[in-house]
């Protein structure tokens, strides 16, 4: 079986080393660029940049969610572990962009984006934009997808599959 990226690195933490992430827009454009270095370079070092500190957690979650996404994020990326991101004839890229209002609202991209949203995203803070994406095989729909890059101000942040904290104990 082909390696895949195994979600495991170094933990929401109160500090975040210097980030080439932060070097990407915050736009639609920057988020493009980004996934496309993840799939075509080494992803490790710069997912390492995309890490979320607790203070990420804070920014994007409201309430009980944010300790509990600190938590989860923080085993999830302890170990580091990883391998290609995209199998090498998965060289298309489809990228979705949702805003928690439309996230909120199951409106716009919404349709793209996997059902667990729906659970979280009234404890999503207002304002944010967040991205999914698939790299594919020319031609075809299917291939490996991603989801939960959001942009927090200055940096990009990784908060894959955003409703496993709230499921998480």
């Amino acid at each position: 079986m082909y390696a895949v990226l195994i979600l495991a690195l170094t933990g929401c933490s109160s500090t975040q080393p210097e980030s080439p992430g932060s070097r990407y827009p915050g736009t639609q454009d920057g988020a493009r660029q980004l996934v496309t270095d993840l799939r075509t370079g080494d992803p490790l070092p710069l997912i390492k940049t995309l890490v979320p500190t607790a203070e990420d957690c804070r920014a994007v979650f409201e309430g009980e969610l944010a300790a509990k996404a600190e938590a989860y994020y923080g085993k999830q990326f302890a170990t580091p572990e990883t391998g290609p991101i995209a199998k090498p004839d998965q060289t298309e890229l489809e990228l979705w962009a949702a805003s928690s209002e439309d996230l909120k609202a199951k409106a716009g991209n919404f349709v793209h984006f996997p059902g667990g949203y729906a659970k979280i995203a009234p404890s999503l803070k207002p304002g944010l934009t967040f991205y999914r994406w698939k790299y594919v095989v020319p031609g075809s729909d299917l291939g490996m997808a991603y989801d939960g890059l959001v942009y927090l101000g200055s940096r990009w942040v990784w908060l894959p599959k955003p409703w496993r904290p709230a499921e998480s104990a």
